[in-house]
Formats: structure tokens, C-alpha cells, sequence
């Protein structure tokens, strides 16, 4: 923060309180505040010496002065009220010596550090705003302020089924094109490859090329202009060509992944193509008239198989890049994997453990937070992704996010939901979301809602995002800018905790835990099922 005097109304009437609001920075040890009359004689002032207040003052400080008759100390003969006039309030940094006489020997060695001004009227002046609102305590009072951003936000990716929508919206005036039937053949694959080349289209254009790309909104614009100084630089490959990275993590498929979304569209997709999976089919009656888009929509996805990604590539991939692994018949053994992020999830959980213990110390102002733990395990846990930075990533991560949301779009139509079914008055935020839901219900599979692994896509992908391309490695960098990136990230990063601990009972904000999270989630399942 900087040094600043103001007084709290401009225009004031006689019989107005003159309040000044000061604000100095916490190496200021000692300063004085002036009144000056318009003919530059000081009318009112005095000295703080913030040494003598108790330890522990950190930070910032802010005061609130109300003028009162033991102030007009500098004032020449008597002075006890202020004439109607201009005058100016100055503050300096320092006191003046104790010897001086005149306003020049006093204050003309003073470092000046802020200057306002305010005027008093022989009118009554009304201030709406807040002239009745009630004074702040006693003449002087201290008051301890954290700096951060303004109200609790949250970068959500740009990269979602939502933002496809408008995405469409844009390309073809509110997707009338698309939706309506008969401006498409009747039958053929065109309209589904028109999705799918929106999609990668959409999808491509996810790029990364500063640390403010990952920011919250509007988080530079609520702090102070050096504030985007505060963050590591992007870390860009030796032989990089283009100043940008892709701006999509592959953790997001996966957490979409293990909350079913691609198990419910293969579920449907059987029964579309009428091949009866293992165990009960409880789609028996579920059938889809040629004359509707989604059938269309069905018919190019399943054509278009050979041309997507398996479940085998994209779980090997999850283990290159997190050391997360997936649970399934179409998995492939471990021993057949080259390499393994192992230490990813044991460094990102410490992060976010961390994080939170960060977060108490700093809500806790008898203490002074220190950021430098955290700090070292964000180096740690950026040092392991970046060995997973190689071969396809990138590509896998754009392919498949393209992919994915052309999932969503096909389980957000509406005739989806009149044969799945849904609860109407469950504020899901996207419209695919009730869709996988109520296959789980139907499937007996995990009670947990989609829109928790939703959270734990977006906001796991931003977070990755901001460890994985920040230069935490390098050594300018250090407590200082673990400080700012754990509070521009405060809400997300307490969110993901509490989506985490819903789905696979794990508290990471009490303990970092290193199990993988499909072994939580199995186990969690098992004892779903038990107890049922």
C-alpha cells in the first residue's frame, strides 16, 4: 500500500466534524499530519510515533483522526473552531525537531509524503453518502488490513460446454442453423461433423502467453498496477516458436472422467446401436426417432469412432502426466506403461495443504503468515510437471478436451432428458450435467453429483495451469510470489478442497494425502454399497 491522507468529505459545513483517514505503510515508524489555511499557516496537526504501540503490527495501517480542540496546537493565538474556507492537509514522514519555532524550521525538512484538501462552508453541506453515518471510534484508532483481491473470485476455464455454446452462438447466430432439422440433410453425417469441427475449432483457440491469462477476472484491476510483477514468468520450451502454450490440462478430462461422464454416452451408445452390455439393461425402452436431431447427433459419434480417442490412451496419458490412474477392464496393466508422474500427487496435495495453512496464519493477524513453505512445494510440484511437459502433451489435452464438451453437447439436448429423466429443481449450471446424474442413478453407480467433478475439472485445470507453465523454478522467484498466487487463487483453492472431500472423503486442507484418487473413489463406492 502507499502513504495517503484524505479528509473523509470534501465540503464540510461549520458544524462538521473535520475527519482525516491516513493510511501509511508499516516501515513508517513515526509522521505528522498538518492543516494548512489557504494562506499556507498551519491550523491543526500532531505527531504519531507508532513505535510505541504493542508488537505485531504488520502489513498495513490505517487511522482515522477526528479534529478535535487538543489538535490546534500549531495554530498562531487562539484557534477553536475552522473559519469557513480552504484548506489543505498534508502528511509527512518523520516529526519535526522539538526546538523549532516557525512552520519552516518545523516541517520545510520533513519529507512530504501526501497532500489533500478539503473546504468548509458557512452553509449546511449534506453528504448523503454517509453524513449520517457514525464516526469511527475514538480520535485515533488502528486498524489492520490485508491486502488481496476484492470479494472472492474465481477463474473459471474458458474452455467449457458453456462457452461452446456461445462460441456456436457467434458462428451461427444462435445455433438456429444447427438445431433446426430441416436446414440439414435428413440423413447423413454432416451435422455431426459440423459439432465436431466447431469443437476442435473452439478448442484450438485455448492458448496461454502470460500468468495473467490464468488470473481471476478482474484481479489486476482491483490491485495496484505492480501487482502483475508479482507473478512468475511463463515457461516456455528452449526451441519454442510461438509465445504461447495451450491453455487446456488433461486433468480436466480425467476428473470428467471419473464422474461418468464418458460411461453414460457409451451406455446410451449400446443400446443406440442395440448391443446389450454386461449385467441389466435398464435403456431397454430407450429409443429415438429418426425425425429428431439427437438421433443424428448419435449416428455420427458412433461413425466417428475411429477417429477419437480410447480410454486406453487417454489413461495412459493421465499416468505420464499426474501419476492418476483409472480402474476398468479397458485400462491397461501398469506394467506396461514407460513412465509414471509419480510424485505429482503428493506435491499438489502439499501445495494445497499448504495453501490452507497459509490461509490461517494470514486470517490470523497476530502472526506473520510465511508464504516460503509454500513456496517450495509450488517450485516441487511445477518441477514434476514439467518432466511430464513432453511427447503429447498439448496434443492429447486439446484433442480430448474437444471431444468431451462434443459430449456435453449431445447430452445437453433435450430429448436426452425426456428419456433419462432428471430432477427439475436441482440448480445444475450446465444442462448435461442432470443427464449424467440420473444415469448413475439408473446404473447403481457412484452417488456423488457431477457437479462436483465438475469443479474439480475446472478448478483443478486452472490451478495446474498456473504450476505447471509459471516459472517457479527460477531463482528471483520466491515467498513473495507464492504469497500473491495463493491469495489471487484463495477461493478456488478452498473449493477444490471441499469438492475433493465430497468426492473421496479425503480433507485436504488438514492432511495432503498421496493415495490415488480412483483407489478413494472405489473404496468410496464400496462402502456405498455396503451400507445399501
Amino acid at each position: 500500500m502507499s502513504n495517503e491522507i484524505r479528509p473523509r468529505h470534501d465540503h464540510l459545513g461549520r458544524a462538521d466534524d473535520v475527519v482525516l483517514q491516513i493510511a501509511v505503510e508499516s516501515t513508517v515508524e513515526t509522521f505528522t499530519w498538518l492543516i494548512l489555511d489557504d494562506e499556507g499557516n498551519p491550523v491543526a496537526g500532531a505527531e504519531v510515533d507508532r513505535r510505541a504501540t504493542p508488537s505485531g503490527l504488520e502489513l498495513s495501517q490505517e487511522f482515522s483522526v477526528t479534529v478535535s480542540s487538543e489538535h490546534f496546537e500549531y495554530a498562531d493565538g487562539d484557534f477553536g473552531e475552522f473559519p469557513a474556507g480552504d484548506y489543505q492537509v498534508h502528511l509527512y514522514l518523520g516529526v519535526p525537531p522539538p526546538n523549532a519555532k516557525t512552520p519552516r524550521t518545523r516541517f520545510g525538512k520533513l519529507q512530504l509524503l501526501d497532500e489533500d484538501a478539503f473546504s468548509i462552508s458557512d452553509h449546511e453541506w449534506v453528504d448523503t453518502s454517509s453524513h449520517d453515518a457514525p464516526d469511527v471510534g475514538e480520535p485515533i484508532r488502528v486498524a489492520l488490513v490485508r491486502e488481496g483481491p476484492a470479494g472472492e473470485t474465481e477463474q473459471r476455464s474458458p474452455v467449457t460446454y458453456a462457452e461452446f455454446r456461445k462460441f456456436l452462438e457467434a458462428e451461427w447466430g444462435h445455433g438456429e442453423d444447427y438445431d433446426d432439422a430441416n436446414s440439414w440433410p435428413v440423413f447423413g453425417g454432416k451435422p455431426y461433423q459440423a459439432l465436431r469441427n466447431a469443437a476442435r475449432d473452439f478448442v484450438a483457440q485455448a492458448k496461454v502467453t502470460s500468468f495473467g491469462d490464468l488470473l481471476p477476472p478482474g484481479y489486476l484491476e482491483g490491485k495496484l498496477e505492480e501487482t502483475a510483477s508479482q507473478f512468475p514468468a511463463i515457461q516456455l520450451p528452449r526451441d519454442a516458436r510461438t509465445a504461447y502454450l495451450p491453455g487446456v490440462e488433461l486433468i480436466w478430462n480425467y476428473w470428467l472422467e471419473e464422474g461418468m461422464l464418458v460411461q453414460t454416452l457409451n451406455v446410451i451408445l449400446a443400446r443406440f446401436q442395440n448391443r446389450r452390455l454386461p449385467g441389466r439393461d435398464p435403456l431397454a425402452r430407450f429409443d429415438v426417432t429418426p425425425l429428431l436431431p439427437l438421433r443424428n447427433r448419435l449416428w455420427g459419434f458412433a461413425e466417428d469412432e475411429l477417429h477419437r480417442l480410447t480410454v486406453r490412451r487417454r489413461a495412459v496419458e493421465y499416468e505420464y502426466e499426474y501419476g492418476f490412474s483409472l480402474i476398468g477392464r479397458a485400462v491397461p496393466r501398469p506394467h506396461t506403461l514407460v513412465e509414471r508422474r509419480h510424485g505429482f500427487i503428493a506435491t499438489f496435495h502439499q501445495v494445497l495443504f499448504l495453501a490452507h495453512r497459509y490461509f490461517k496464519e494470514l486470517d490470523d493477524l497476530t502472526v506473520q503468515a510465511d508464504a516460503f513453505p509454500l513456496y517450495r512445494a509450488l517450485r516441487d510440484c511445477h518441477i514434476v510437471l514439467s518432466q511430464g511437459t513432453q511427447n503429447q502433451y498439448g496434443e492429447m489435452a486439446v484433442a480430448a478436451r474437444a471431444e468431451f464438451i462434443l459430449m456435453q453437447s449431445i447430452l445437453a439436448e433435450p430429448q436426452m432428458r425426456e428419456f433419462l429423466g432428471g430432477r427439475p429443481m436441482t440448480p445444475y449450471p450446465e444442462p448435461w450435467m442432470d443427464r449424467v446424474d440420473s444415469m448413475k442413478t439408473i446404473q447403481g453407480w457412484t452417488d456423488t453429483s457431477i457437479m462436483h467433478f465438475n469443479d474439480l475439472a475446472t478448478i483443478g485445470e486452472q490451478l495446474v495451469l498456473t504450476i505447471r507453465l509459471g516459472n517457479w523454478a527460477d531463482p528471483a522467484v520466491g515467498g513473495a510470489e507464492a504469497a500473491t498466487w495463493a491469495q489471487a487463487f484463495r477461493y478456488g483453492i478452498q473449493k477444490y478442497a471441499a469438492a475433493y472431500r465430497t468426492a473421496t472423503g479425503v480433507d485436504l486442507a488438514e492432511e495432503p494425502n498421496s493415495e490415488k484418487p480412483s483407489t478413494l473413489l472405489a473404496r468410496r463406492l464400496s462402502g456405498t454399497r455396503i451400507r445399501a
